[in-house]
């Protein structure tokens, strides 16, 4: 008897059971930006810690395509009060698939229990098809407006889709301003093929200047969806757009050119060509044209193409006819 009490303690020193789980929180309810991660229901989640289960390798198998266990050496994850199937348990790591009846919308507590010892409930964030949507910094007349997209479950938001500056990735705006739709100045387009994003390139962010413009100041009601049959939409958001002086424009214009001449590919297809093209115009174009030469490939392609997004009358004016049909003869081949 004394031997199988030596055991049973023993046993409960080796999976951690009279410590309590300590976990990253931060590995579960924050994007590596910072901003707050959306979970939903059926997402698999990984999160990150220390005494989270067993100090030694868990004996117990657990099967590669569910259905997975709702505890394996004394190890459980509670999602709203409700068991998560578990398909890694150790004691810094767990990797577990949310239930497919948690909360589709609004917070729901988390928390690691190993044996009768658990870890303080945290609230997290859920939403199975509501993103949320907020403008990047400020927002100026004449100039760039990015929005920022927090979307559901594994659904990401990356810009540029591709090579095609107007490709969002088939997602679409609605803007309203005084009281009244506000017609698109672009159409965006849109073509199955994409490509990885360049890992310098800003994330979670779309340009919704390169479909709109923004020439008077004021409060306007943004709303963002994706999918076909509104699959994921967010509510209609406020932003306000305030006056920006023509000097102000210049020196930023001013500013993108330094920074164009040594920025990484990924800043520059994701982040300076496109805000060039908030206002085509003289001075936007001749920033332009200093990259369409670039030794990256996806930058030169992405910056001829931006070419077509300024007036035919400007092109002509600006570029030199010879230089005009090199440059167009190489983006019908890019095409």
């Amino acid at each position: 008897m004394r031997g199988l009490v030596a055991f049973v303690l023993l046993s409960g020193t080796l999976f951690g059971q009279a410590r309590v789980p300590r976990v990253a929180w931060e590995s579960l309810t924050q994007r590596p930006d910072g901003r707050p991660a959306l979970l939903s229901p059926g997402m698999i989640v990984t999160i990150y810690g220390e005494d989270l289960g067993p100090d030694l390798q868990c004996p117990e198998p657990l099967p590669p395509n569910g259905p997975y266990p709702t505890e394996t050496c004394g190890v459980t994850v509670f999602v709203s009060g409700r068991p998560a199937g578990l398909l890694f348990s150790g004691s810094k790591q767990i990797n577990f698939k949310i239930p497919d009846d948690a909360p589709e919308d609004g917070s729901a507590p988390i928390q690691v229990c190993v044996h009768d010892v658990c870890s303080d409930r945290v609230m997290v964030r859920f939403s199975l098809r509501k993103a949320f949507i907020r403008v990047q910094g400020h927002a100026y007349v004449h100039m760039p407006v990015w929005i920022e997209v927090e979307a559901p479950g594994n659904y990401y938001v990356s810009y540029p889709h591709n090579v095609l500056p107007l490709d969002l990735g088939g997602v679409q705006f609605e803007v309203f301003h005084n009281g009244e739709p506000v017609g698109p100045a672009r159409e965006a387009n849109s073509i199955p093929q994409g490509f990885a994003l360049p890992p310098d390139a800003p994330r979670d962010r779309l340009p919704l200047h390169l479909i709109y413009r923004f020439d008077e100041p004021g409060v306007y009601s943004v709303r963002f969806t994706a999918g076909s049959s509104e699959d994921i939409q967010s509510d209609w958001t406020e932003i306000t757009v305030e006056p920006y002086s023509d000097s102000e424009r210049l020196a930023w214009l001013q500013e993108q050119a330094a920074k164009a001449r040594t920025a990484a590919p990924g800043v520059l297809v994701g982040d300076i060509i496109p805000s060039l093209l908030a206002a085509p115009d003289e001075s936007a174009l001749a920033v332009l044209l200093t990259l369409v030469d670039h030794p990256d490939a996806l930058v030169r392609q992405f910056a001829r193409l931006s070419l077509f997004l300024f007036d035919e009358e400007l092109r002509r004016r600006v570029i030199p006819a010879n230089r005009w049909e090199d440059l167009h003869r190489m983006m019908v081949t890019i095409g």
